[in-house]
């Protein structure tokens, strides 16, 4: 998400481990503050009962539902 955000001209980091969220916080507070966007892509584990192994994803067809063929 970082990558693609800066595609848009928005700065932004991305935080693998609870040490670097603190100075990444700071890092966009400062950016902000100025009036800027920033962007912070956090990694989080999923653990627990909330997370699947394999999240299930619906399947869409858009193409199907289009009206005029192409």
């Amino acid at each position: 998400m970082a990558a693609i955000a800066k595609g848009f001209g928005v700065e932004g980091e991305v935080v693998h481990n609870p040490m670097q969220l603190r100075q990444a916080l700071a890092r966009a507070r400062r950016s902000t503050v100025e009036g800027k966007p920033y962007l912070l892509d956090v990694q989080v584990a999923r653990r627990g009962v909330t997370w699947a192994e394999k999240p299930w994803i619906p399947p869409i067809q858009v193409a199907g539902m289009r009206q005029k063929k192409v």
